[in-house]
């Protein structure tokens, strides 16, 4: 009798990031459970270039499977990593900017059992979720809910979406599968989950109030004891059953589909030469890339920051005793050079900054010498930083009793003590394998190129949160 093996399914995994669209960094592996399903249904499991094939062993006929399961099945394989820290410099994981992929959570890919494709071309993409953590069969809940509420309740469901009892009484008989909970003294709440007799796999636990009607606290999770401690990116659950019937049928095509991670990429022109002079050289920063190109497309670029030289009009000790405070909402919209001016000496009048490092803020006070200056009362917002600023310099020494005059600097920030202008991009940049190309750094008074195609933001380097914008910075040195 021939050996023969048919194919189950085909699993690849993307990834836009690359050249070919297929991922590096991925490795998918059978959960033990799999294993077992493998083993006992007389199936391979082969790794493919860029994802994976299962295999079914059959009768001479080619079809029939040679032990053959029930059609209610699904294989469950862990998705690991051997450079994670690369894998999450270059793909956005994210669900949504409401629910974020972060240290702890994992994310969930699965299939639509109804919908299969057999076509290798176009195969069924997996949808993805994130899932709040991986924890034990076994183990204690504590939470805390705004308001401290006396009692609350608690409902875990499975995958789909049935109750379930969270462990047993003394007697041995399962609890209700809703619970009421008091408060602790120290303001959290607590219980005990135990899912022993329960399938491995993905499960949710609801907070709601004392009446049922409303939900206080939800999170995902996934149940597997051999998971809970170990480093995984994910896990991919790729369901059959008897309804449709394909567990035998023709060879299912699935990928997961990887998207790049994307920022604001933000450059800091250093003048270190001194051949270009701020104060009368105008520069700026254009893409003259392909309109609509692949895989890049052309971006805008402007000035991000503009900065306010502040002098005291007395020089001396005087002028070293001016306060610098401001106050605003949830992100800072300017920066200071201190709490106090600096500098001033006997003849000498003492200096400080104020730079606009977030034009989009509104109703923020800068408080100079114990006077206010509140946008939108003694100065208003400008639609660039630059206007911005002159809005305020004229607000500053239109007040007479205030004990500096302002105006314009040339540059927006000191890196290393040198004058550095900063630009940003309007629009967000994915981040692929061949280099963004053709973004310039040009002089606007005789049209000259300073620098033809500026470094990209390195794609192992650190990305920066800056109020509410995620930022890959690269520093010039011209």
């Amino acid at each position: 009798m021939n050996i023969i093996y048919k194919r189950i399914m085909n699993l690849v995994v993307g990834h836009n990031y690359f050249k070919d669209g297929l991922d590096r960094f991925v490795t998918l592996y059978p959960n033990a459970a799999t294993e077992a399903l493998l083993r006992n249904g007389k199936m391979l499991f082969k790794r493919l270039p860029n994802g994976i094939t299962i295999l079914y062993k059959t009768l001479d006929d080619e079809t029939t499977p040679f032990v053959e399961l029930d059609k209610n099945q699904h294989f469950v394989f862990v998705i690991k990593s051997a450079n994670i820290p690369g894998l999450l410099n270059i793909t956005d994981f994210d669900e949504s900017p409401m629910r974020q992929f972060g240290s702890g959570k994992i994310i969930y890919f699965t299939n639509d059992p109804a919908n299969p494709s057999h076509n290798s071309n176009s195969p069924e993409i997996l949808t993805n979720e994130i899932l709040d953590s991986v924890k034990g069969p076994l183990f204690t809940y504590q939470f805390s809910i705004n308001g401290n509420p006396a009692t609350v309740k608690i409902i875990v469901t499975d995958a789909a979406g049935n109750p379930v009892s969270v462990g047993k009484d003394g007697n041995g008989v399962a609890l209700p599968t809703t619970i009421s909970l008091s408060i602790n003294s120290n303001n959290t709440f607590e219980q005990q989950i135990d899912l022993r007799d329960y399938q491995r796999g993905r499960y949710q636990i609801e907070i709601k109030n004392d009446a049922e009607t409303l939900t206080l606290k939800s999170e995902e999770i996934y149940v597997d004891e051999l998971l809970e401690k170990d480093n995984i990116l994910g896990v991919v659950d790729i369901l059959y059953n008897a309804a449709t019937d394909n567990l035998y049928g023709e060879t299912e095509e699935y990928k997961i589909q990887l998207k790049s991670a994307d920022s604001f990429w933000k450059f800091y022109i250093i003048n270190k030469s001194k051949n270009i002079d701020f104060s009368t050289d105008s520069l700026l920063i254009t893409d003259s890339g392909v309109l609509n190109g692949v895989p890049y497309i052309i971006n805008d670029f402007r000035r991000l920051y503009a900065s306010i030289g502040l002098t005291a009009k007395l020089p001396g000790a005087a002028g070293n005793l001016i306060t610098l405070s401001y106050s605003g909402g949830t992100f800072t919209a300017i920066s200071l050079s201190g709490k106090t001016l600096s500098g001033g000496g006997t003849g000498l009048s003492s200096t400080g900054t104020i730079t606009i490092v977030n034009n989009d803020i509104t109703g923020y006070t800068v408080n100079i010498g114990g006077i206010n200056f509140a946008e939108g009362t003694e100065f208003n917002r400008g639609t660039t930083p630059a206007d911005t600023a002159t809005n305020l310099i004229a607000a500053i020494n239109g007040n007479g009793a205030v004990q500096v005059t302002a105006s314009i600097l040339e540059y927006d920030i000191l890196v290393n003590n040198l004058k550095t202008l900063v630009f940003g991009s309007i629009q967000k940049i994915p981040f692929y394998e061949s280099p963004k190309l053709k973004i310039g750094l040009m002089k606007v008074s005789d049209n000259q190129t300073i620098i033809a195609n500026l470094p990209n933001p390195s794609h192992s380097g650190i990305k920066k949160s800056f109020a509410d914008r995620i930022e890959s910075e690269v520093y010039v040195f011209i």
